[in-house]
This record gives structure tokens, C-alpha cells and sequence, in this order.
């Protein structure tokens, strides 16, 4: 075994009241007299642990001292040590030590005294701690030699001499072992106060919970500027939405209010617009006070966003438009003379161009200023509970003021700020701004714990393989390769090295917020660092904590940028090099693709946000110019369309058959076409006339792609056999078909050639008019081609392109693809089917084809890596996606995130596949993570299997080891899939509104109240009679038990739509004229059960079951989402007959239901529906049992050869539905033991293979 030291999560920091009041504490706890016993500095350490956290510290059988929980319950084991017996502790991080073996045994013993609550084991002096997450001592629980010896001492009750013969087999044990052991360690010094602070909180210690990272949305922040801006969220059958509030005086009620003809989409464009602004200058605001721009000012006035500044709506629209949009030069002689304008840089941003609706007229300038009322959980009332009203500017700016904007998580860490509740940083604002944007459909903010991950292992691999194939070497790591560069710095090479780092081509394809991009930048910056290829940071450390750079200085300090007085402070080197770095990775390497124009505009402010940390100053003649260096223009490698749509292939070549001068031509536009995106990147020249000339010669390239297309092809040999054989006089030169049609006949000299047969053109018939039809329909294909609003790859981003115009890929494609079901893609359908025809599945979700776009927008030996749901890895409708993985991709790693809710609005269960576009080899293998929240900190050290690619099949993608497929193929060999056997397996009733169909035992008893009883009808049975017979009950799928069932009084109307008996006779619909009183209570809910989907022949009846009769038969009920088996035999044998199954529901029936009943409920069955068959989990634990699945279960036939175990299956089955019946809560733990080992007999299991079930269970 080895040991592997973890730092902290980067959470929990304290603030200044908390830390000083843990420094009194701590003070006296290190005043302990080291030479005092073993107790006395164990009662120190628990004393500090009380006074500060107010934890229940006691000693408890064995234990020097636990914390417990309100409970009594063991949260906390710790093991202390006197400083006195220095060999029973650890040593150079060896825990292999008494202390050590100490701590095993009290966890074992509370383990096995049922106690599931284990957080955490502390092992330590006076000098120092080690904390050891629980969970890394299950491993132990497991360890079969550990577990004997184990079972030995306890049964001796602490005999001495066993309880020293169970430290020695852990001695021996542990040294045997391959695993890794996991720990913190932690110096009990005084520098490291906000450390033990933080391992010693109940958020770390206990696992508590706590608002803290930057992919947490800080809620206060976030609603109330909802409140502020007018807006509020509304649930609209389960989706979010952000739509306009009716608060009064709000942005949006303003906005409202002066333009009365807006419509909500247009109010929601100009608000995002106006508040990405008001949030970009917020944050510019502070990264100047933090460079310390305004120092001649007093600390009350560094800030500008006041409105002693702005004191309305014109004001700010003066600091958009007239100030940030416009270089210092062009701005107004009052504007440079104002002593606060004067000083806000030109940024050169296009968020600070007008959007079109302001270009109309739409502007803030002209919006009332207004009191707003102090929303009611306002941060401005934690000072000031009495808060009056205040000008909606003033609330704004107000409100803004108190959030920091640009502290560090590594500020709070180094106790230099203690406003952990009040920061904002950049990725904080990303989700606001994603949030703001309202949960397009199936969009989700991914958070940087994932982004981060995603994107290290995705950038590693592709810039290893850049340099390895360009300089023919070798490595396999970056430290590697960084060997291999620094022996030619000396050549002044590093250039070179970081421009061939900056050929990297990322794409993420459904960018939303642009988190993937922004991680991806950060993760770039760092590679170069770690390369050496950043000159300014040499002797400085770099590191990336929670998706944000963070840089040390020589002497340890956290690096920070003010306004430099000379252009040789080495802190502006860093400032400008990395600003220069990140440009150059943004403009050169990052691209990203939305169809929500709202979510393009968040992902450039990002990225503008990322570079503005970085802005330095400009120096001229070696004078500091006060002025910032401008932004690019960035925002012109993320692109608004639908990714998944576009029309010219990616592999098509434009010179293929064409002439010299053609490909020369060609070939010159293409050097135009890159030279202008670079010249608007990088702000040279007008930017108008750019994007015309940039929009020309796309223009240019399509009519190259529309004149090679097939369809132009067809169009001019229809075009030329009909004006041969019919002329032209058909053409009308007043519609631009004819004159298209007549420009093409004169450039290719098509013309009726009069012969002697045929003096004239033919006359117009029934073949021409064939022919005419043909030529439209080509000529219609190419213009909409020539005018389609579809992204094409083909030639949208001429950083893919190479000289010859042809399409090079991108070196990496990223991301979140959208989690949108496929009920709700109708529309797209039709162009996805033509799109990836060789690929498209009706039912597939859409997230599903982002891996076959994936597929042909990367190079070979592209990687890519995107989290999506894990449905595809096993439902039917993945199958064509698992066999292109398969075929066409090596896989790099799969990791299943089921244990994590990665998502916190999102019902999905999800996972991350990373692949590299080429042809598997022959023995392809792969990592398998499934990692445990407690790895959520570093997804990279989860433990991995590594699996063979060619273990995965088309079928389904089981994840587990060779051993694990071995014991498949032996079930699998054994059984006889349930598809295959003489049963059926149908869904409960869906009846489209539960509420109207589904009753409890009181309105069934009030209807039957209301039944006449005395009219009877053509079979002698009155009202009531039938509506008995009419209403029965029903099992909801929650409502069934293993073996049992608890019935919750409900009843199911069962006016069904018709059907054909077994008999073959039809049964005709339920006559609701029979049924009055019934009639009556459906009418109470008639808007609800007229407009609903599922329903017959009219909104009283049930939608067709063919498969009516069978609920009245004897059959296996049973829920289709549970945490356990859970089936119930229904023999129609209690007081209400046979029960109804519900929709969340199914009902099996057919031959041996006993016999299959103890089958389903088994370990080996549980164990392989599980692991093999189920597609997926449902989060941690739970799992669902659809039909596909269930049919799969390979379950042996009876037999004559295995007729008495499947006997006594039976009769076993049996005894437990008999003490059920007597007492659904009966213990009947030793008859399903025993039915666990006659199925393990059935299917000729080995001792080893029964333990592998055992144990994953």
C-alpha cells in the first residue's frame, strides 16, 4: 500500500471574526506541555475542538475521543498520541504505525456495530494532524485477511495478546496491498491558522455543507438583482423561465412603461444587453481600484459607478456609448476634460456597440429613474434594516457596491478578505449570466470542477501529439516534453515552441455560457507555463485553483498588478505577457458555436472578462500613458446558428477538375479571407468595411461550393436537354428563374440546333414539362442554398482551412451538448435524418448526434471529450453511437458521475466520454472512473479500471473488469433471456390525469353514494353494481414491497376505450350515459381530462389497452423506479380481487410466475440486472426497471436436469408470499438466503464468483 497526500478543498475559508476567535483558542492549545501524558494533551485537543466548533467530544469504549452527532452516533474517531512515544505515530508520511492500526480497529468495530455515519479519522500530536476520510477505510471492510483477524480480537474482547496479533496482520496486510491511501496533513503551527481552521470545521470534518466555490450560484446575489432588473423565474411544466416581473419602478417596468409596444423577447434581449454591461463596468470598476488607477484619489472615491457620476439613465448612456465605445481620442472635449471620464479606459468591446433594438430607437437613456422598494431580503438591510426606497440607479449601484468583484478564493485562504458571501468573481457571474438567459431548453451551466477536468485531459493529449509529430520525439508527459524544449530556449526557440502551441484548434459546439472556453483558456496558459514558454514567470509559481490563475511570487506572496511607474517592473512583464498570451489563445485557438444569440453575447463577455484581469498599461517613450491596452475583437470566433445543420460536406476539395488559374485565384481569396478575420481580430482598420469584406468573400466561397454542387451539376444537364430538344422561348426574363436559367444557356451555349427532321423546337408536353420540373427543383436546392442561414463548417472558421481552402478540423471539440428529449425535436428531425443519415435513430436525444458532428469536425487523431447523459451507453436508441465509438474512435476514458449531482436542475444521470478520432487498435485500452464525491475535489486521482475497448459491445457498454465479463458470459450461458420465454410484460394504466381517474376509497364511496340502485339495466344490474365493477383498485408502482404490497386506498376509473377479448369478441366502449354519478365527478375536472394527450374516443374514456384483460389474471406487479427489486405476485386471492397496475408501474404474465418472482428478487439476478442490464442508474443508488431491460435477464428454463432447484426455488417463493400475506413487515431474511444459494447452484457458480455478488450488493 501507498500513501498519497491531498491538499485541502479549496472551501470553508474563515472570516476575520471566526479566525481571531479560533486564535485565542488555538494560542492556548499550544501552550500544552509536551512532556505532559498522553491524556492530558488528548483533553487540550479536545477542548479546542468544543470551545471553537462546539462539538460532543467524549471518550467512548477503547477510543481516546469521537465526535459525535446529535445522536450519539460516531461521526469523528480520534487516535492521539503522547509526543513521548514517537514510534507509534507517523513518520515521513509512513502511516503504517501503531496509531494507524489503532484507529483500523475502532472503525471496524463501529462499522460493524451498524454505524454507517463515519465521516472522518484524526491521528495526532500536539505537533500535527493527519485526517483521513472514512471511505478510504472501507477497503478494509472488505479486505478478507483484515476482516479475519478482525473477527479473532473482537470475539476476544480486547484480549491483550490478540489485539497486538491484530495490529501485526494489519502490519503484515497493509505492506501487501496495492492501493492508495489518501490523507491531509496538517501542521499544528500558527502560520497555518486558516488551514487548521478550515479542517477542523464541520464543513470539511463533518461534511456539512457549505455555499463556496465558483460554480456555486451565490443566490442572494443572483435574486435580487432578478429583483432590480424586473425579472423573476416562472415554472412552466418543469422548465425554468426567466420572464418579466411586475414589480414597480423595476428595470424591465421602466423599460415597459416608455416603449409600450416591446414584447417580452424584446424587453428580455435590451435587459441582458443593458445588465452584461452594467456587470462588465462593475467589474472593470474594481480591477481598476485593484490596479489602483484612481491612487490620487481618496479610498471614498475610487469607485465610479455612483451616481454622483451617473445620475440617471442619460448619464450611463453616455458612459456606453460616448466614452466606452469611443477611443480617448474621439471622444467629446467634455468627456476629456471630466475628471472621472477622462480616466475610464477605451476598451474597444463590441458589447459597447448598439444592439439592433437600440439602433431603433430603444435606448436606456430615456428610462425614469424611479424609486424602487428594498427588496426583502436585501443585502443593503444587513446594515441597514430600515432601508427606505432608493432611485432604481441608485438601488443598482448600491447594491453592486457591496460585492467584492474581484477577490480570490487564495485571498480568503491568505486571510486577506473575509467576504466570502459577498464574492462575485468571473465565474460566479457566468452562471448569473446563463441563469438570466433563462434555461433554454436542456441547457445547463457546467461547473469548473468538470470543466477544468474535461479540459486537462483533453489538452494534454493533443499538445503532446502537436509536438511529438512535429519534432519526431517521443514524450509522454508534459514534464517530458518540457525536457525536451528547455535544452533550445537558448536558440531563442521558445517562440516558435508557443506558436506551435497556438496552431491548437478547441471548439466547443454548443458553448452556452462559455465555460468550456474559459477553462480551456486557463488550462492553455498553464501548459505554457508548465512548457517554460512564458519568459516573465521564471521563478514564479503558477497554479490553477478553482478554474482561476493564481500566481506566486518569488517570496511566496500572491502576485498582484498595480499601475507601474517604470516598463521594466517585472510585475508588468507578467501582466503584458500573459495578457499577449491569452489574446493570442483566444483569437487563435478557442471557437464556440450556441443557437441562443443570448448565450453567444455571455460566452465574449467571458472571454473579454478573462482578458480585461490581464489589461496592462501602455507605455510610450518610457512614459506610462495611463492608458489600458484595448480588447480584440474576439467576438467573431463564436458564431450564432444551429451547430448540428449545415450543408456542404467537410471533406469536399474546390480544386478537384479545375483549372490553374481557378485554384490560383482560389487560392488568393482564401489568403484574403484569413488576413481579413485577422485584421478584425486585431482592431486594424474600419470595422464595418471589414465585415462587408469578410461577408463578400464568404459569399465568394459559397458560390465555389454551390457550383460543384451535385444539384448545379443535374440542373445544367436537364437545362441543356431541354433547350436542345424544346429552345428557351419557356424562360421568362422578368423572374429571376428564367434569367438564372437564361444566363446559364448563354455561358454554356445551350441552344436548339434546328436539324432537317426537326426544323422547329418540339412542343411543350408531358416530357418537357418532366424536365421543367427538374430544372426548378435543382435551381430552388441552390438557392436556398445561396441564401441558407446555416453554419458552414466548411468554411466559417478560416483558422481550419489550409492555403487550398480545404477543411483542415479542429484539434479538439468540448462540451455540454444540450439535454433536449427527442419528443421535443420534432421539427429538427427531418434535417437531422438528412443530416447523419448513415447515423440517425427517431428516438435518439438530440445530445446524440453532437458525437457524430464531433466525429467529422475533428482531424484524425482529434480528441474529444463531452459529458452528456449516460442513456446512450446502454438504451436502445445508442446503438448506432456505441458502434461508431467503437469503429471509428479509440476511446481515451469514460468516467460515470452517477454518484455526483453534477447538475443541481437537471433529472439526468451523467457521464464523460473522451475519444480520439482514429481507428482502434487491435488492443485498445481505456480508463474506467466511477468516481465518489468525496473525489469530486480531484476527478484526476480517481481510481481507474483499465479496460480493453474491444470488451465493449454494440449491445450495451458494461464497464467492468475481465472478471466481471467472464461471470456474464456464465449467467448469460446458463440463462435464457425473459424475451425469449412464454410471457409478457406490459405498462400499467396511463390515463392522461390522475386526478380525474385515480381515486381514493372516499370519492369512490361518494360516487357509489350518488349511484341509483334501483333502475336495473338490459343485464339486471343497477347503477351502483356497475359502477362497482367499474372502479377498481390500484397499485401505484411506490405502493409495491419485496414480496408484498401496501395499498394506499386508491381506485382507478376504468372507462375503457374498447377491446378485443381473449375470446376474440369485441368489447365495446363504457357507455359514461350508464354511469351518472360518474359522469358527474369527470365533468368536475373536465378542462383537464378534455385537453389531455392520452385519451379515447372521447375525454371520458381511457386511451386503448389492448392488454385490459390481463390485469384480472394472476400476475407479477411491480414499480418501475426503485433503490431495491421490489415485485409483488398478485393472485387475486385478497378481499379486492385483482389489482390494476398504475403507469409508474408494470405487469408481468405468463408461465412459472413463483418460480420467477424468487429469480427476480435474488442477489445473482439484482446483481446482473445491475452491472449488465440496466441502462444506467438513477443517481446513486436507485435503478430502472423498463421492459428492454427486464427482457434482457438471462433466467434459466425449467428443465428436467434443473427441476428440483427451480422446485425449491418455487416452494421457497412460496413460503414468503404465505408470511407476507399474514404480515407484509414479516422477516424473511433466511428463506431469501437460502433462495440466493439454490440460484447460485443453478447456475453452477464457484466460490469466488458468489463472493464478487456478495460483495456488490
Amino acid at each position: 500500500m501507498d500513501y498519497k497526500k491531498l491538499d485541502l478543498p479549496n472551501t470553508n475559508y474563515p472570516n476575520k471574526e471566526q479566525l481571531e476567535a479560533f486564535e485565542t483558542a488555538f494560542n492556548a492549545f499550544l501552550e500544552t506541555n509536551p512532556q505532559e501524558n498522553e491524556n492530558h494533551q488528548n483533553d487540550a485537543f479536545n477542548d479546542l475542538l468544543k470551545s471553537v466548533f462546539k462539538y460532543k467530544v467524549k471518550p467512548t469504549k477503547k477510543i481516546d475521543s469521537t465526535i459525535l452527532n446529535e445522536n450519539n452516533e460516531v461521526e469523528v474517531i480520534i487516535e492521539f498520541k503522547a509526543l513521548k512515544n514517537p514510534n507509534e505515530f507517523i513518520k515521513k508520511g509512513d502511516l503504517n504505525v501503531k496509531a494507524f492500526h489503532e484507529s483500523l480497529l475502532y472503525y471496524l468495530t463501529e462499522r460493524k456495530e451498524g454505524n454507517n455515519n463515519l465521516k472522518h479519522l484524526i491521528l495526532a500530536t500536539i505537533k500535527e494532524l493527519y485526517i483521513i476520510d472514512a471511505n478510504e477505510f472501507e477497503v478494509f471492510n472488505k479486505d478478507k485477511e483484515i476482516k479475519n483477524a478482525f473477527k479473532d480480537c473482537h470475539d476476544r474482547k480486547g484480549n491483550d495478546p490478540r489485539t497486538k496479533a491484530f495490529y501485526d496482520a494489519c502490519q503484515k496486510r497493509l505492506n501487501e496491498l496495492d492501493h492508495s491511501l489518501k490523507y491531509h496533513h496538517i501542521p499544528l503551527k500558527k502560520e497555518n491558522l486558516a488551514l487548521i481552521y478550515q479542517a477542523l470545521s464541520p464543513n470539511f470534518l463533518l461534511k456539512i455543507p457549505k455555499y463556496s466555490d465558483a460554480n456555486t450560484l451565490n443566490k442572494d446575489f443572483y435574486e435580487e438583482l432578478l429583483y432590480i432588473l424586473g425579472l423573476e423565474e416562472q415554472n412552466d411544466k418543469g422548465k425554468i423561465l426567466i420572464k418579466p416581473s411586475r414589480t414597480q419602478n423595476s428595470l424591465s417596468d421602466a423599460l415597459k412603461k416608455k416603449y409600450k409596444n416591446l414584447d417580452d423577447e424584446e424587453v428580455m434581449a435590451l435587459l441582458i444587453a443593458w445588465n452584461n454591461r452594467i456587470l462588465f463596468l462593475r467589474l472593470l470598476e474594481s480591477l481598476l481600484i485593484s490596479f489602483e488607477h484612481f491612487e490620487h484619489f481618496n479610498k471614498e472615491k475610487e469607485s465610479f459607478l455612483t451616481t454622483d457620476n451617473f445620475k440617471d439613465f442619460n448619464a450611463l448612456n453616455t458612459l456606453f456609448f460616448e466614452v466606452l465605445a469611443k477611443k480617448n481620442s474621439e471622444r467629446l472635449s467634455e468627456i476629456k476634460e471630466d475628471k472621472i471620464l477622462e480616466k475610464i479606459p477605451y476598451l474597444n468591446s463590441s458589447l459597447f456597440d448598439k444592439t439592433p433594438l437600440e439602433l431603433k430607437g430603444y435606448e436606456i437613456k430615456l428610462l425614469d429613474n424611479k424609486k424602487l422598494e428594498i427588496y426583502k431580503n436585501s443585502v443593503l438591510k444587513k446594515d441597514n434594516p430600515k432601508q427606505e426606497p432608493l432611485p432604481l440607479l441608485k438601488y443598482l449601484f448600491a447594491f453592486l457596491r457591496l460585492y467584492d468583484f474581484t477577490t480570490t478564493p487564495k485571498d480568503i485562504k491568505d486571510n486577506q478578505n473575509n467576504s466570502e458571501s459577498r464574492l462575485i468573481n468571473p465565474s460566479v457571474l457566468g452562471l448569473v449570466f446563463e441563469k438570466l438567459n433563462g434555461y433554454k431548453e436542456g441547457s445547463f451551466y457546467t461547473p469548473s470542477f468538470i470543466t477544468s477536468y474535461m479540459c486537462k485531459e483533453s489538452i494534454t493529449p493533443i499538445v503532446l501529439d502537436k509536438f511529438n509529430q512535429t519534432y519526431k520525439i517521443e514524450c509522454d508527459n508534459l514534464k517530458e516534453l518540457k525536457n525536451y524544449l528547455k535544452n533550445s530556449y537558448k536558440e531563442d526557440k521558445r517562440k516558435e515552441y508557443l506558436q506551435l502551441l497556438l496552431t491548437l484548434r478547441i471548439c466547443d459546439p454548443a458553448v452556452g455560457s462559455g465555460h468550456f472556453l474559459v477553462s480551456a483558456l486557463n488550462e492553455m496558459v498553464w501548459v505554457a507555463y508548465k512548457l517554460g514558454l512564458i519568459a516573465s514567470l521564471y521563478r514564479y509559481e503558477l497554479k490553477l485553483e478553482n478554474d482561476e490563475i493564481i500566481i506566486h511570487t518569488p517570496e511566496n506572496k500572491v502576485f498582484k498588478y498595480t499601475i507601474p511607474h517604470s516598463e521594466n517592473d517585472p510585475h508588468h512583464h507578467i501582466q503584458k505577457e500573459l495578457f499577449e498570451l491569452k489574446k493570442d489563445i483566444i483569437e487563435n485557438c478557442l471557437f464556440g458555436v450556441d443557437i441562443n444569440p443570448n448565450s453567444c453575447e455571455i460566452t465574449k463577455l467571458r472571454l473579454w472578462i478573462e482578458l480585461l484581469k490581464y489589461s496592462y498599461y501602455i507605455f510610450e517613450k518610457g512614459k506610462n500613458t495611463n492608458a489600458l491596452e484595448t480588447l480584440p475583437n474576439i467576438d467573431i470566433n463564436i458564431k450564432c446558428a444551429n451547430s448540428l445543420i449545415f450543408n456542404f460536406p467537410l471533406n469536399s476539395k474546390l480544386t478537384i477538375g479545375q483549372t490553374l488559374e481557378f485554384s490560383k485565384n482560389l487560392k488568393a481569396e482564401i489568403k484574403e479571407y484569413k488576413n481579413s478575420v485577422m485584421l478584425y481580430k486585431e482592431g486594424l482598420g474600419e470595422k464595418t468595411k471589414i465585415l462587408q469584406n469578410i461577408a463578400k468573400l464568404k459569399s465568394l466561397i459559397t458560390n465555389y461550393f454551390i457550383e460543384q454542387h451535385q444539384a448545379k451539376r443535374h440542373l445544367k444537364e436537364s437545362l441543356k436537354a431541354f433547350i436542345s430538344e424544346y429552345g428557351d422561348e419557356v424562360f421568362d426574363l422578368n423572374t429571376a428563374f428564367g434569367m438564372e436559367m437564361l444566363k446559364i444557356a448563354r455561358h454554356n451555349n445551350y441552344r436548339f440546333t434546328p436539324t432537317l427532321e426537326n426544323m422547329k423546337p418540339s412542343p411543350i408536353g408531358v416530357e418537357a414539362n418532366r424536365l421543367l420540373i427538374k430544372i426548378r427543383e435543382c435551381y430552388e436546392i441552390l438557392e436556398n442554398l445561396r441564401n441558407s442561414k446555416a453554419l458552414e463548417w466548411r468554411f466559417e472558421f478560416p483558422e481550419v482551412l489550409d492555403d487550398e481552402g480545404d477543411f483542415l478540423g479542429f484539434d479538439c471539440i468540448i462540451g455540454n451538448p444540450p439535454y433536449i428529449r427527442q419528443e421535443q425535436i420534432k421539427d429538427l428531425k427531418p434535417l437531422l435524418e438528412k443530416q447523419y443519415h448513415n447515423f440517425y435513430n427517431s428516438t435518439a436525444d438530440i445530445y446524440t448526434y453532437f458525437f457524430a458532428l464531433a466525429l467529422n469536425l475533428l482531424k484524425e487523431k482529434g480528441f474529444s471529450a463531452f459529458i452528456t447523459s449516460n442513456k446512450y451507453a446502454r438504451a436502445k436508441y445508442g446503438a448506432k453511437l456505441r458502434e461508431w465509438l467503437l469503429k471509428k474512435t479509440t476511446i481515451a476514458s469514460y468516467m460515470e458521475l452517477n454518484a455526483l449531482k453534477v447538475f443541481e436542475s437537471a433529472a439526468v444521470d451523467t457521464s464523460i466520454m473522451s475519444f480520439i478520432k482514429q481507428t482502434p487498435p487491435k488492443e485498445s485500452d481505456f480508463k474506467y472512473y466511477k468516481p465518489t464525491p468525496n473525489d469530486k475535489d480531484d476527478l484526476k486521482s480517481t481510481p481507474s479500471l483499465l479496460m480493453k475497448q474491444n470488451a465493449l459491445s454494440t449491445e450495451s457498454f458494461i464497464f467492468a473488469n475481465a472478471t466481471l465479463l467472464d461471470l456474464r458470459d456464465k449467467i448469460e450461458s446458463v440463462g435464457t433471456p425473459l424475451k425469449d420465454w412464454d410471457i409478457q410484460i406490459y405498462r400499467g394504466i396511463l390515463t392522461g390525469a390522475n386526478e380525474a381517474f385515480i381515486i381514493p376509497t372516499e370519492k369512490r364511496d361518494e360516487i357509489l353514494k350518488n349511484c341509483d340502485d334501483l333502475q336495473k339495466d338490459e343485464k339486471g344490474m343497477s347503477e351502483r353494481e356497475r359502477t362497482i365493477e367499474l372502479i377498481k383498485p390500484i397499485l401505484r408502482g411506490k405502493d409495491i414491497k419485496r414480496y408484498s404490497y401496501e395499498w394506499a386506498g386508491e381506485w382507478v376509473i376504468n372507462t375503457h376505450n374498447g377491446y378485443t377479448s381473449a375470446f376474440k369478441s369485441k368489447i365495446p366502449p363504457i357507455d359514461i350515459a350508464k354511469y351518472p354519478a360518474t359522469k358527474v365527478h369527470l365533468d368536475a375536472h373536465w378542462d383537464t381530462i378534455a385537453t389531455r394527450c392520452d385519451q379515447g374516443d372521447t375525454p371520458y374514456h381511457l386511451r386503448n389497452c389492448a392488454y385490459l384483460e390481463d390485469f384480472e389474471k394472476e400476475k407479477i406487479v411491480y414499480g418501475e423506479i426503485v433503490q431495491e427489486p421490489r415485485f409483488y405476485l398478485d393472485n387475486g386471492e385478497c378481499e379486492l380481487g385483482y389489482f390494476y397496475a398504475e403507469a409508474t408501474s408494470f405487469i408481468l404474465t405468463g408461465e412459472h410466475l413463483r418460480y420467477l418472482l424468487g429469480m427476480l428478487h435474488s442477489k445473482l439476478i439484482t446483481f446482473a440486472f445491475k452491472t449488465f442490464y440496466a441502462g444506467g442508474g438513477l443517481g446513486e443508488s436507485g435503478y430502472r426497471y423498463k421492459k428492454a431491460f427486464i427482457e434482457r435477464l438471462p433466467i434459466p428454463q425449467i428443465t428436467e436436469k434443473n427441476q428440483e432447484l427451480a422446485d425449491k426455488i418455487t416452494d421457497g417463493t412460496k413460503q414468503i408470499l404465505a408470511l407476507k400475506e399474514k404480515d407484509p413487515k414479516a422477516n424473511t431474511q433466511r428463506l431469501e438466503k437460502e433462495i440466493d444459494a439454490l440460484v447460485y447452484r443453478l447456475y453452477h457458480l464457484t466460490d469466488e464468483e458468489i463472493k464478487i455478488i456478495e460483495n456488490g450488493q
